[in-house]
């Protein structure tokens, strides 16, 4: 899986944004800003990962268990999946 390629990740104001374009916008009413748990998991899926990529990248990153982790990495995708900007 991976981050749709209608979606643009920028820094602005100290902030990370995900920013839909084309279709993507369509499902996406606006700017999202990422936690810096989000940014490092967009920053996986900008290139083609799985669920087992993201959950080492935030059990490597921060002192979280691997229980958790997926669960909070599973929470990311639904709402990527919700917004339409998750290629599968």
């Amino acid at each position: 899986m991976r981050i749709s390629k209608d979606v643009v990740v920028r820094q602005i104001a100290g902030k990370i944004l995900l920013i839909p374009t084309g279709k993507a916008a369509l499902n996406a009413n606006g700017l999202i800003s990422l936690t810096p748990s989000g940014e490092l998991l967009v920053r996986k899926l900008q290139e083609e990962c799985t669920s087992d990529d993201l959950v080492n990248a935030l059990t490597d990153e921060y002192e979280v268990g691997r229980e958790q982790a997926a669960a909070d990495a599973g929470k990311f995708l639904d709402k990527l999946r919700g917004f339409g900007l998750l290629c599968e």
